[in-house]
Order: structure tokens, then sequence, then C-alpha cells
């Protein structure tokens, strides 16, 4: 088995794996091996069916089990399940006694997405925190895959606001030309998100993109040091509302 089917064992015997943080038939919830910030959780969802999808094209179409609509929905419950599991654990590591002083750090600090051009074959969304602290990010792709068009937010992934499922549920097929459509006038057309797939402008985005601070959006060109001194002090900062941030490994992993 390849590298890019590494999480091919986890689906198929999460009970087995420490790694795996929560699992039924639907999906497996894992820490990130190579955690690129505090706290950095995947839900993979075990159809095989599903599961070698593009992630951009994942909930464009249907399966034998449901809907792309229907997929979106269910996934985005276990995406929702993560962003608990977060809070969950910061909270557990806290110096507040109402977890729900953190609800703004939840809806604000903690996002959800795919790459556009997904290292790993099995489909898999990110749930990440937005300090990007962490020893694990070293590089300019580390950062910007996450902070870049690179990155598409979960959201973007609704299969209503997609030209393609628009397309397969209204006219059976999988693409969607609106010069074609004369079911409407061109204001009464649907508005869709679009997505960059072209491999040799995302790449293109990743390398030249200057690095940019995910909090106060202060940029430091190529300096990689510089915005990890920055990040490091961000992160400070936000932390220490609620918790001594000393206590927090990337995913709880011991340095």
């Amino acid at each position: 088995m390849s590298f890019r089917d590494a999480f091919q064992k986890y689906i198929d015997h999460p009970e087995t794996h420490d790694i795996v943080e929560y699992y039924d038939d639907n999906v497996i919830i894992i820490k990130d091996m190579f955690p690129k910030a505090i706290r950095h959780l995947l839900v993979i969802p075990r159809n095989p069916q599903v599961s070698k999808t593009h992630p951009l094209d994942a909930f464009n179409r249907n399966y034998d089990e449901y809907s792309g609509e229907e997929l979106y929905e269910l996934v985005l419950s276990y995406v929702e399940k993560a962003k608990d599991m977060i809070i969950d654990d910061l909270f557990k590591n806290s110096d507040i006694e109402d977890k729900s002083q953190l609800s703004e750090f939840r809806s604000t600090f903690i996002k959800a997405g795919v790459h556009s051009i997904p290292s790993l074959n099995n489909l898999h969304v990110h749930v990440i925190t937005q300090d990007f602290n962490s020893a694990r990010l070293k590089n300019k792709k580390h950062y910007n895959s996450f902070t870049t068009k690179f990155f598409v937010p979960f959201e973007e992934l609704d299969p209503l606001q997609n030209a393609k499922y628009y397309r397969l549920l209204n006219f059976g097929r999988d693409s969607y030309d609106p010069d074609s459509d004369n079911s409407s006038t061109s204001e009464d057309r649907p508005v869709f998100i679009s997505h960059e797939r072209s491999k040799e402008v995302l790449e293109s985005i990743i390398k030249n993109t200057p690095f940019k601070c995910t909090s106060c959006s202060a940029t430091f060109g190529n300096l990689m040091v510089k915005l990890k001194e920055h990040l490091q002090k961000e992160y400070t900062k936000k932390y220490s509302q609620f918790m001594d941030p000393d206590v927090l490994t990337p995913n709880g992993v011991r340095k």
C-alpha cells in the first residue's frame, strides 16, 4: 500500500489504532499525524464509494446510500463533532468554569475544509485551530495550504452551491453550461461557487503568496522565521485569555 493510501488502515480497523479519536459506521476522526496547529483533526468518511472521490467533487454526485446533499449534511455533523471535541479538550485544560465562554473561539478560530490538491487519496476534512503554532509547520506549503485559496472552507462544498450538482438535479447531467440553460433568464439563474482546479495555478498560489497572519493580517513576505515568531506571540495572546498556553502541545503530543 502506497503512502497516499495511509488512511486506509485506520478506516478499515479504527479500533486498533490510538490515533483514532472517534469512529462509527460512517466516519473516523483522527489526530493529524503531523499537526500544523495546536489542535488538528481529520474527519474521514468510511464509505468506499466516497473515500477515493476528489474533495471538490465528493458532494456533487449521488451514491447508493445517499444523495450528495445527504452526504454533505452527514459529514457536516461530524465536522461539528470534531469542533466540539477540540473545545472539550481545551476546556479540560482551561482556567474557566463555563464552556460557553469558548463559543466565540469555536465559531471563529476553528476552521474546517479541504485541500484543492489533497496529498492523500482518502477523502478527509481538516478541522484545525488557526494558531498554526506547531513545530510541524516548517515551510511555505505547510502554511499557505491552509491560509490561501488552496484551502477550500467546508461550507463552500455545499452541493446546492455547485453548478455540477445543480446540473445533475435539474438536467440529469454532471456538468453545467449556463449558456445552454434555457429554463430561466440570466437574472434568475443561480450563482454558484467556483474553485480553482489548475494544478499550475494552485502551486503558484502556494509558492508566491506572501506569509500573512491569520489573526492580524500582518505580512512577512517569505520570512518563515519571522512568521513563526509572530504566530507564537499571537498564540500566547489568544490562548492566555482562558488558560496557560504553555500546557498545550500540538494534538497533545509531548515535546
